[in-house]
């Protein structure tokens, strides 16, 4: 990976993220939706943020065997919603994120919550995080604007080293739709010839007349899972659409004896 590229996209991640308020933080950027859009009393929107938490959260923890002393790390925290939902059912969850803004908002939502950390990070290394120190590891709404594959290998490489032996890792990311089987053969071709494989449309409907595209990269449940595994992580479950038609989550450990 070229310095410039990976300086441009931190740049440009950090640059999103950085919002000026708490409110464009936690319905612009952290959860937002077409429901999100229309409401505009600020009870309805408080309502509607404790039901995506809590959506969001039975998604993250769905087959994990989370215990009361675990120690948890969310990689992509922002302002901590994640964090403070789950901080009653573990003993402590660090967050790691690249925006300093956010960071801040994640200070004053988590004052309250004594059981948890915050670090800030340059969006692709864990490394105020000691080795063989986390229960569990997850993401959420986070991987899926990663635009380069080197960080995302980055990632997988710290998660590896931060889990336990044993330990749990639940990642959200977006899967790659499905091609025309012609344009598969060719993708053979084109990997045998070093060029770059063609990828899907990456685009939804976010509401009528508007329309969303992708922002990061995308794997197959296949890719995905090869690449678990040359960082040494095994794949437990893959479900694809739960939450949405192009989510992927993965559930997977570090192996007991790694």
């Amino acid at each position: 990976m070229q310095a410039t590229e990976y300086q441009q996209w931190l740049r440009d991640t950090r640059d999103f993220w950085d919002v000026a308020d708490e409110g464009t933080a936690r319905f612009g950027r952290v959860c937002s939706s077409p429901e999100i859009d229309g409401a505009r009393d600020p009870q309805e929107l408080e309502q509607i943020w404790r039901r995506e938490t809590q959506a969001a959260i039975g998604q993250i923890l769905d087959g994990i065997p989370i215990e009361g002393d675990w120690h948890c790390l969310e990689i992509g925290c922002g302002v901590g919603r994640l964090m403070k939902a789950l901080a009653g059912r573990c003993g402590h969850v660090a967050g790691v994120d690249l925006s300093e803004r956010m960071l801040g908002y994640a200070r004053r939502y988590l004052a309250d919550t004594r059981n948890t950390s915050l670090h800030l990070n340059d969006g692709r290394s864990l490394e105020m995080i000691a080795d063989s120190s986390v229960d569990f590891v997850f993401s959420h709404l986070a991987f899926q604007h990663i635009t380069l594959y080197e960080v995302v290998d980055a990632y997988l490489a710290e998660i590896a080293r931060v889990l336990r032996p044993g330990g749990y890792c639940r990642i959200q990311n977006w899967r790659e739709g499905s091609l025309p089987v012609v344009e598969r053969v060719k993708n053979v071709i084109r990997r045998m010839a070093g060029r770059e494989v063609l990828r899907s449309n990456r685009c939804w409907q976010w509401q009528e007349g508007k329309s969303v595209r992708f922002g990061g990269v995308t794997f197959t449940p296949r890719e995905w899972q090869r690449r678990l595994r040359r960082f040494g992580l095994t794949p437990l479950r893959v479900q694809v659409g739960l939450g949405h038609d192009y989510w992927m989550w993965t559930t997977c450990r570090r192996p007991a004896d790694g």
